[in-house]
Parts: structure tokens; C-alpha cells; sequence
């Protein structure tokens, strides 16, 4: 059920870009219930599945694709910090400057998405919370629903109230060998989250890789009539253990720009 919002929810095809570097971040959905003949789980540890530390840092090199064309790329840094009472915060930079910021819960079993900042002072909050990931974590394809209401970070002023619903499909990746080593036991989830704003339906579709130990390998996100965003880790600092070579994106990124996305299977 919408409730009428004071204004008109600004959430159009035209600022729906700014949501999907949280897309890939925050794009999961509940996976508890096993499916039938699925034999075993595709993971068991919510922690080991996404490291979500106090001060862990990631660093992604990225593409911004439209029609196949490379637009624009660089560098985006995620730095998580715990805020006590099991609740952690994401900041998200890209080139240097900040463009999102997401809170979630995690518990041993459980992540859950409480609030995303985004674009020119705007917050979703999300209620009840929006499941990130459950343990364990089958095989197959899952919808969970929630609310999102959006408000003015300026005034606190609510701009709108609009339904949410996501569904995931969740498959173990092909082995494959990376910079940080050979990997057997990925994990591929594909998440498509629609949010029904007055100004019509935005969906956002994202395909992560996850990796047990280093959480996100790589991802792509898009929304419709927008630009595809490609992102694959760099390097991390991850409960105080170092992966990957930091002082080597600038090569990094130019090996991406020239190979172009890798596909996520």
C-alpha cells in the first residue's frame, strides 16, 4: 500500500545511477527456506560470505558502460565501521568523492539493510529492515518485499513512502583462477530490486561474484535506461589482513579499460 508523499518522490530513471553502487552492495534477499534437492548449502557463514569488519576497506576499479561503450571509469573505496549494537555503516567514495552511505544489522546469521544516503541530501529507510543475506544460504530464487520511505536530509521533511520488492537468484560460480588466487567455491547471486515511486517503477539488476574470505570478486549493476556499472576488487584490507596490491591501480584500472567487463558466472 503507497502512502500519498508530501511531494513527489525524486526517484526517476535520471537519478536511479546513483543507487547502484549500493545495488551491488545491497542487492540480496532472503534465501532461509530449503528448496527442494539442492543438496548442500551454498554457504554457512554470514561473516566468512561478506567480511563487514570494523574498518575494512575495499577498493574496486570500475567501468561506466552505455551500449556497450565505455564512458567513464576509476577507483571507488568502501570503508565499514561498526557503530555498536550489531550495526555497522558503509561510506562509498567514487574518485574520491562520496556518494553513498549504507547501514545495515548483521547478526551470525543475518544482514540487513536499515538505510541508504544517496544523491543531493535524500535517505531511504527501510521497514522493516531489507534482508542482505541469511545463512544458510541455498540455491535458487527467492522474492521478499519491505517499505522504503525517503526523507530530506535537510529539513527531515518525508518525501514519500513506496513498496519494495526484490527477488534473487542465488548459484555457485564456475572455479576460476584470480589476482588473489585460485576460487572454487563462489558464489553468483542476481538480484533485481524494484522500487514503485510515483514517478513509475525503477528496477534495479545487479550480478555480484562473492567470494568466501573477500566478499565482493566483482559486480555489475544497471538501471533501466541508464549506464551499466562494472566494478571488480582491486585490493582490501579486510579484519586487519591485506589482499591484493593498493599501490597498483592505476595499472589496474588501465588492464580493465582495455580488456573490457569479465562475465560473471
Amino acid at each position: 500500500m503507497r502512502v500519498a508523499p508530501t511531494h513527489r518522490v525524486p526517484m526517476t530513471r535520471r537519478s536511479a545511477p546513483c543507487l547502484l553502487g549500493l545495488a551491488a552492495l545491497a542487492g540480496c534477499a532472503h534465501l532461509t527456506a530449503r528448496p527442494p534437492d539442492t543438496g548442500q548449502p551454498l554457504a554457512t557463514s554470514i561473516r566468512e560470505l561478506v567480511p563487514h569488519g570494523d574498518r575494512d576497506h575495499l577498493v574496486f576499479v570500475w567501468l561506466r558502460l552505455l551500449d556497450g561503450k565505455q564512458i567513464a571509469d576509476g577507483i571507488q573505496v568502501e570503508h565499514t565501521t561498526a557503530l555498536g549494537n550489531s550495526q555497522y555503516e558503509t561510506i562509498l567514495s567514487e574518485n574520491g568523492a562520496g556518494i553513498s552511505r549504507t547501514r545495515f544489522v548483521a547478526t551470525e546469521r543475518a544482514i540487513s539493510l536499515l538505510s541508504e544516503d544517496f544523491g543531493p541530501g535524500i535517505r531511504i529507510t527501510y521497514d522493516p529492515p531489507l534482508p542482505y543475506l541469511e545463512v544458510p544460504l541455498w540455491a535458487g530464487e527467492r522474492r521478499t518485499t519491505t517499505t522504503a520511505t525517503m526523507t530530506s536530509q535537510v529539513d527531515g521533511q518525508q518525501l514519500g513512502v513506496m513498496p519494495v520488492t526484490q527477488v534473487l537468484e542465488a548459484q555457485r560460480a564456475r572455479p576460476e583462477q584470480s589476482r588473489f588466487g585460485p576460487i572454487a567455491n563462489g558464489v553468483r547471486v542476481r538480484t533485481a530490486r524494484t522500487l514503485d515511486s510515483p514517478d513509475g517503477q525503477v528496477t534495479l539488476q545487479t550480478t555480484a561474484l562473492l567470494v568466501p574470505g573477500l566478499g565482493e570478486l566483482r559486480a555489475e549493476g544497471r538501471a533501466e535506461g541508464a549506464a551499466t556499472l562494472y566494478r571488480e576488487l582491486a585490493c582490501a584490507t579486510i579484519s586487519g589482513h591485506s589482499y591484493g596490491d593498493c599501490r597498483n591501480l592505476a595499472a589496474l584500472l588501465e588492464e580493465l579499460k582495455h580488456a573490457g567487463p569479465t562475465d560473471i558466472r
